[in-house]
């Protein structure tokens, strides 16, 4: 698709450049400033899009040209559309004049972003096939069974509460409120995201790499510009900014603890892809240089993630859970909002710990450990108990099923990775396989209800009961 047919809106490239376009002009990506923009666009066809494509021939109402576009995902507003049918005659007067294709377009929207090729419009647009709405039509029908098709129920909203139809209208809003504040980097971020979601990654990138310019520490626009570089081959500059999310994570708080955790952990393990792509010439870590601007937000922790012995943690490429335990380390004291259950450096630590005898580990022999999984040599079952009693159901449990488990005595209870190697075992892979209870039933139809109200508790006593028999 050539440039002429993906407009770029002349208010973006205003706003960023603090320069106006002449009236003559055609607005384009190479207009927008920076160099990812068309670092991007020279390899586009290496991005995954967000959403497969949907292509559909609209007609600008602006100027009446008709053309194809993917218009993305269609998200359908059920509930809407049910109260538009009652609010009208249609139901007990079928005969009434009620316009059942625009309501349900009405009721639909896109996530493509799209500009008329010829005006670089983007605002009402006609679908010029009726065929669309019978298959908008079918898509709701179909929508909870076949989750793949492009279409799915529910509403779309901005961070302001609006529901844009189309995704230039949400554009629209961003600009407004960034007109006011053109240093929100939280906004510039979120606008990136729409225009990724939209099927224009090139822009997307541009906007990414204009939001880290006004705000080094804007984790979220480093970390999803560089995923976008890494897709297209871009390593070491996509190295750089996977390193620089690392290096600002400890002071970022606008995403959750664990989905922050996450953007850090995916960021370690393509780095490390990286480092060993690139014949360990890109860093694997952040460098002096790079933590520099750390050591000046809080010396303690920048000399504490620095000293990280890469040698004590099992990571794996292509395995981002193994890079949780050196997630949570550059996350500085954000960790701690991490819930107890999830943590996994304390775990790691208690494993380091057991190397000094400070924990009881239960060692059998490596052959009968599970190949994989909860219980195997490299994922142990790590708890923590209060009582001896509770140590002896722990371990009949542990011993049962030949797992490899490390547990300790502590004032704090933590049997979370018990509940989920339990879980694990009697759950198979596909919930249409027979049940491991022998009923002969499919998984599905029978204990996958149990597990679902699973009592870790009961389950411990009723083990004990039954082995003492």
């Amino acid at each position: 698709m050539s440039r002429k047919e993906k407009g770029v809106n002349s208010e973006l490239i205003a706003l960023m450049t603090g320069a106006e376009l002449l009236r003559d002009e055609a607005p384009t990506a190479a207009m927008l400033p920076g160099s990812a923009a068309c670092i991007v666009a020279r390899r586009i066809k290496k991005v995954a899009p967000a959403y497969k494509p949907n292509k559909q021939r609209l007609r600008c109402m602006r100027c009446g040209h008709a053309a194809v576009y993917d218009i993305g995902m269609t998200v359908f507003n059920g509930t809407g559309w049910e109260k538009t049918v009652e609010n009208s005659d249609y139901l007990s007067n079928p005969d009434t004049d009620f316009d059942m294709r625009r309501n349900l377009i009405d009721n639909a929207q896109f996530t493509g972003y799209i500009r008329c090729v010829k005006c670089n419009g983007a605002g009402a647009w006609e679908f010029t096939s009726l065929l669309f709405t019978l298959g908008l039509m079918g898509g709701a029908m179909r929508a909870e069974e076949d989750r793949d098709a492009g279409f799915m129920l529910g509403k779309m909203q901005l961070y302001d509460g609006t529901s844009p139809q189309w995704m230039s209208e949400g554009e629209e809003r961003f600009l407004e409120r960034l007109k006011m504040d053109r240093e929100d980097s939280h906004l510039w971020n979120k606008l990136g995201n729409l225009y990724y979601k939209g099927g224009r990654p090139e822009v997307a990138a541009a906007v990414f790499e204009h939001a880290v310019d006004i705000d080094a520490s804007q984790v979220e626009s480093h970390y999803s510009l560089a995923d976008l570089l890494f897709q297209i081959g871009e390593l070491e500059l996509a190295a750089k900014h996977f390193r620089q999310a690392l290096v600002h994570a400890r002071v970022y708080t606008r995403l959750n603890a664990l989905k922050l955790r996450v953007f850090l952990a995916d960021s370690l393990c393509k780095l490390l892809d990286i480092h060993h792509e690139t014949k360990e010439k890109v860093p694997f870590l952040p460098t002096e240089e790079e933590l520099a601007v750390m050591k000046q937000l809080d010396e303690t922790a920048a000399a504490k993630s620095h000293e990280l012995h890469l040698y004590e943690f099992d990571l794996r490429s292509g395995d981002r859970e193994s890079f949780l335990p050196v997630a949570e380390m550059y996350m500085g004291k954000l960790a701690d909002d991490i819930p107890e259950h999830e943590r996994k450096l304390r775990k790691h630590q208690s494993m380091q710990q057991l190397n000094e005898g400070k924990e009881t580990a239960v060692l059998k022999d490596k052959s009968g450990y599970p190949d994989k999984g909860w219980g195997s040599e490299r994922q142990p079952v790590i708890v923590k108990v209060r009582t001896e009693e509770r140590a002896a159901q722990v371990a009949r449990v542990c011993d049962h099923f030949n797992w490899h488990y490390i547990m300790g005595m502590e004032l704090t209870e933590d049997l979370s990775d018990l509940k989920k190697a339990i879980k694990e075992r009697f759950a198979p892979a596909n919930v249409y396989d027979p049940c491991p209870c022998g009923s002969g039933a499919k998984y599905k139809f029978c204990c996958a209800k149990t597990m679902k109200s699973f009592d870790l508790n009961d389950y411990l006593k009723t083990f004990a009961n039954e082995a003492s028999l």
